[in-house]
């Protein structure tokens, strides 16, 4: 039989009929968008549900590969509010222990002029109060305690933030 540049294969009926070769490859596609489609639900609808506060499911999600560790970003907005909550696996140089976590960060964004004019203003959810509603630090205070981590003088009430704002997976 001459060759055809259609990818088929003309069986003895004639009729058009897929290869042995096709047929495999077509069970891998098939395998792998259906590990894809297992991934994005899990990324969508299990993974949040280990979150420290409710992702809306019209939170839009980012994928990222950072140096040395892995996050997904849900972010949304409510209110006058920009969230972000990440979960990433454990960064280089945190301490032993400390695995998959979450960080919840909240932001006002600011106004630039006008007679209503302010700065953005930039919270990281470190724990929750007695009534359930979450406890906020400014971003500030929160990166300051993750530069002195880092050089090694950090106290215990930053430590115990640190801690407290990274939410076990």
């Amino acid at each position: 039989m001459k060759g055809n540049n259609s990818g088929l294969v003309r069986g003895t009926s004639g009729s058009p009929q897929t290869s042995l070769e096709q047929n495999s490859y077509f069970d891998i596609v098939n395998k792998n968008e259906n590990s894809l489609t297992a991934f994005e639900e899990y990324i969508r609808d299990t993974l949040p549900k280990s979150a420290p506060i409710k992702i809306p499911k019209t939170a839009v999600v980012k994928s990222e590969r950072k140096n040395g560790y892995s996050q997904l970003k849900y972010s949304w907005q409510h209110g006058k509010y920009k969230y972000q909550c990440r979960w990433h696996t454990r960064t280089p140089g945190a301490p032993e222990g400390q695995g998959d976590s979450w960080v919840v960060e909240k932001r006002l964004p600011g106004i630039g002029s006008g007679p209503n004019a302010r700065p953005s203003k930039q919270y990281v959810m470190v724990g929750k109060h007695t009534n359930g509603s979450p406890k906020w630090v400014d971003k500030k205070t929160w990166n300051a305690a993750i530069r002195a981590r880092k050089n090694g003088n950090a106290t215990k009430k930053q430590k115990e933030m640190l801690d407290n704002g990274h939410w076990k997976a």
